[in-house]
């Protein structure tokens, strides 16, 4: 499995430390140590953050196990959780709650299953990351019917805008490098995006191992979420 933290400048011990750490800890948790399913999620989500950047397989297990937790409690965030995992996601659309990252994480699973989605969310910032509702909306929209060539121009503004975050708390090299805070280098949201813009591109009858080399040729590191997305298959 490739290793991203050379190409984000970042300790790739530090990362296994982080992602060993939330992932034993969620699992002491959920071996009925704790009721509170809400931080055994966060912490399976979590190590699953840092896991999928030094090996996809073992980062997917952890996300399914965040996305069945977070569906237990009707959490929607399970929705991100399941994408990464390339599950089936839960039903949310029944919700009483139309806040914009709801609207958001539906919008996402709706195109990443083939369902419809209404929403009326657009300009309202969403997510992790606080992108308008609008940029991922268009981004998904123009996927539609475009030729494989064409998909890196489509997709660049989005994968740009998703980076822009790392890019900037990298700037302070040795707490970026070392993890230290509360940094996570790449949000799943980041990658359920890609995940399901790689999904709609298969829909319109783009072969996987076209999109795969199309994404791997891609040097900026604004696509490197896009190829954890392939990875996590």
């Amino acid at each position: 499995m490739p290793d991203f933290s050379l190409l984000l400048d970042l300790d790739s011990d530090a990362l296994q430390t982080l992602a060993h750490a939330y992932s034993s800890y969620a699992a002491y948790l959920d071996t009925g140590n704790a009721e509170d399913i809400h931080t055994i999620a966060c912490c399976y989500m979590k190590a699953a953050a840092y896991e999928m950047l030094l090996n996809q397989s073992n980062a997917r297990s952890l996300f399914a196990l965040a996305a069945a937790r977070f569906t237990q409690i009707s959490d929607p965030y399970g929705l991100i959780a399941g994408i990464c995992s390339y599950q089936d996601c839960p039903d949310l659309s029944i919700t009483t709650e139309t806040t914009p990252d709801i609207q958001f994480y539906q919008l996402l699973n709706g195109a990443f299953t083939g369902a419809t989605v209404d929403t009326t969310a657009w300009q309202e910032p969403v997510g992790r990351l606080q992108i308008p509702f609008r940029l991922y909306a268009d981004t998904l929209t123009d996927t539609i019917d475009q030729e494989a060539a064409q998909l890196p121009k489509v997709w660049k503004p989005l994968l740009t805008r998703m980076h822009t975050r790392p890019r900037l708390l990298s700037k302070d090299t040795a707490r970026w490098r070392k993890l230290e805070g509360t940094i996570t280098p790449i949000e799943p949201e980041t990658v359920a995006t890609c995940i399901t813009l790689l999904r709609v591109a298969e829909r319109q009858g783009i072969a996987s191992d076209v999109l795969t080399s199309l994404v791997q040729a891609q040097q900026d590191n604004a696509y490197i979420a896009m190829k954890i997305g392939l990875l996590l298959r």
